[in-house]
């Protein structure tokens, strides 16, 4: 037993580090994002002790070791690391630093050796019918000729996209939809362009060159979702649902209330319609048609693809134009009368501030009092304007003496004083 055990243990080590390269070229890598659950299958049994071992340099870390069904996770992997399905290792969450070879022994035999890569993928949303970028860039050389350029692009770790030797190949479902610029490949950009996604364009895409080199950034998870747009209609129009090309496309209907049921099936140019949609369908260049739209087609349809994936929800507003001339009708009728009140009010209101409140302002304003307004003007004498230091030659006619003006009384302690008649004589008796 000892010779035995000393002969297998350099052995595994041999096939370790030997086989190690032909196996890693035989099964794919296991590839997963960042923080996503890991798990690396293993399709053996084991009913004696079953260890799990991290390499990711020269270093041999403990991941799990399970005897008898009693399992203890290596330092690293506390309460991430289980056992499934007989012998297959699952991590959850996945870190960065998990990234490298793991090997599984049932006591001193090798039984798996798989390779973990952990990508930090960027994500980018699209949705259905429209093109989106997905980005890639690496160190290129500026003056490379067309047939030595090399780009790889997978989706979900199978190749869908190669430029090789001058040529472009594509995989099932991205010819004429997929491409990349071999132009800007001089400048180090590698992004690929999409038009029309669908839903199945959904997953993970990597993008490599050269020697299958990972560019930057390593992934890109692309999701696409259905496409979602709000129409409204009149009563006898015609309502038209893009079923997108796909082999098959189920459409149903939810109505104002929530009660839904299946308008039709589409396949290709045919389509198979519930009864009390069979004469109002037809199928046009990839697309439904739903003609004389009533009232009982507001609500929301909705298109599936075969797998049961939504690819399209389209709300639907019809409107009777009868309905909406009635209304305005009615409130026509309502609010002229009401627009007439208030009219006559504004008038009302006008003509008496005009008629009532502006003469009395201007009275009160008035600078006489109510006694001095009863006076006749007319009793009031007037007096010629004196004509001083003129004398009688001067004037040309004979000064006439006014008559004296009654005036009020004042005290008899008050002098009264007499002006002198002539002033220029006056000044020389001085």
């Amino acid at each position: 037993m000892m010779f035995s055990g000393t002969i297998w243990n350099p052995v595994g080590v041999l096939l370790t580090f030997v086989l190690q390269p032909v196996l890693s070229e035989i099964s794919k890598p296991v590839v997963v994002n960042l923080g996503d659950t890991t798990v690396l299958n293993c399709n053996s049994t084991c009913n004696r002790e079953l260890l799990w071992t991290f390499k990711p340099n020269s270093e041999n870390l403990q991941v799990l070791k399970c005897v008898q069904g009693n399992c203890t996770e290596g330092d690293g992997f506390k309460r991430r690391a289980e056992i499934k399905h007989g012998t297959s290792l699952t991590l959850h969450p996945s870190l960065y630093n998990d990234e490298g070879w793991y090997e599984s022994r049932c006591d001193s035999e090798i039984l798996c050796t798989v390779h973990l890569d952990v990508l930090v993928p960027t994500s980018v949303n699209a949705s259905v019918q429209h093109n989106v970028t997905l980005p890639c860039y690496a160190r290129t050389e500026k003056l490379m000729a067309d047939d030595a350029m090399k780009i790889l692009w997978k989706k979900d770790r199978e190749p869908f996209l190669e430029v090789k030797n001058g040529h472009t190949s594509y995989g099932s479902g991205f010819t004429k939809r997929a491409s990349v610029s071999l132009n800007d490949y001089r400048d180090g950009d590698l992004s690929l362009s999409i038009s029309m996604v669908t839903l199945s364009d959904s997953g993970l895409y990597q993008c490599y060159y050269e020697t299958e080199e990972p560019g930057h950034p390593g992934a890109i998870t692309l999701t696409v979702t259905a496409h979602r747009s709000i129409i409204e209609r009149q009563v006898g129009d015609n309502l038209t649902l893009d079923v997108m090309n796909s082999e098959q496309v189920t459409v149903t209907f939810i109505n104002s209330e929530g009660v839904g049921m299946l308008v039709c099936s589409v396949e290709g140019r045919t389509s198979s319609c519930d009864p009390k949609y069979k004469h109002r369908v037809f199928v046009v260049n990839a697309s439904l048609v739903l003609s004389g739209l009533t009232s009982a087609d507001s609500g929301t349809f909705t298109l599936q693809d075969n797998m049961g994936n939504i690819m399209s929800v389209c709300t639907v507003t019809v409107k009777d134009v009868a309905e909406i001339y009635s209304r305005r009708a009615v409130l026509t009728v309502i609010l002229l009368p009401i627009l007439f009140i208030i009219c006559v009010a504004l008038a009302g209101l006008i003509l008496w501030y005009l008629c009532y409140r502006k003469p009395q302002q201007q009275q009160r304003n008035w600078p006489f009092n109510s006694q001095q307004s009863t006076v006749d003007i007319e009793t009031i004498p007037l007096r010629e304007p004196a004509k001083i230091g003129l004398s009688q030659e001067e004037t040309g006619h004979d000064v006439q003496e006014q008559p004296d003006i009654p005036h009020t009384p004042v005290e008899e302690t008050s002098p009264e004083i007499v002006m002198p008649t002539e002033k220029k004589d006056t000044l020389f008796l001085e």
